[in-house]
């Protein structure tokens, strides 16, 4: 799929947290965007009389295509956050799109398990709605690490979804914990602690990339082949 420029709008902001907000765009033109789960998008940032690019996963499911939602932290003095943090409905926005290759392994012969660390949710959200409208019945894992609970990223809509979707598996994990009786660690523990057969399962991993590493030798250390092991660089 060759990347387009869209001309969208912004149809609603949301806040996810206290430094996230998810950003609902709507595609003006071109109207629609055909994209696979687990690609991004590329934001134009007017700064100075120049275009600033920052490249942000998309984080709704492709049987959408008007819309396209992101998910953004503010980074103090960041440009990209500073001019997304000043946005409200109805301002015109810029991307451009689809782009990347960190995409599911087809054919679905096995059960995918996400691991995620702050707005490295973003793809997998994409996926995990995908596979639940496509009636996946494979078991779905999502293991999503943060330090706080106030942290956790669309948490009430992913356990809505357990609730209804009995093989999709979201199990959050506070490292830092207040008041919390969920999981409490970091996710490769909680990796070691549910998942207990690898050999009908493929890892993907999307976060902060000096986690993403440290994750990925964990779990190779806990005998995951490399091979079944998938996340993108960026």
């Amino acid at each position: 799929m060759p990347a387009t420029l869209y001309r969208a709008t912004v149809e609603r902001v949301d806040v996810l947290s206290y430094n996230v907000r998810g950003f609902r765009l709507k595609l003006l033109e071109p109207p629609a965007m055909e994209f696979k789960a687990g690609q991004f998008v590329i934001l134009n940032v007017p700064q100075g009389g120049k275009v600033v690019k920052r490249a942000y996963s998309i984080a709704s499911p492709p049987h959408e295509p008007q819309t396209v939602e992101l998910c953004i932290q503010h980074v103090e003095g960041g440009a990209a956050s500073t001019y997304c943090w000043k946005l409200k409905a109805g301002d015109p926005v810029s991307i451009s799109g689809p782009h990347g290759n960190f995409l599911l392994k087809e054919p679905l012969d096995y059960e995918p398990v996400f691991m995620a660390t702050g707005t490295g949710v973003a793809p997998f959200r994409s996926m995990v709605k995908h596979l639940l409208h496509r009636n996946v019945t494979r078991n779905i894992w999502l293991l999503f690490g943060t330090r706080y609970e106030h942290s956790l990223l669309y948490e009430s809509e992913f356990r809505s979804l357990a609730g209804i979707r009995h093989n999709f598996r979201y199990i959050p994990t506070v490292s830092r914990p207040k008041e919390w009786h969920g999981e409490v660690g970091h996710i490769q523990q909680t990796f070691q602690k549910h998942i207990t057969d690898v050999s009908d399962k493929e890892i993907y991993l999307c976060g902060w990339l000096e986690v993403v590493k440290a994750v990925h030798k964990d779990l190779q250390g806990l005998g995951v082949p490399n091979e079944r092991i998938h996340y993108e660089e960026w």
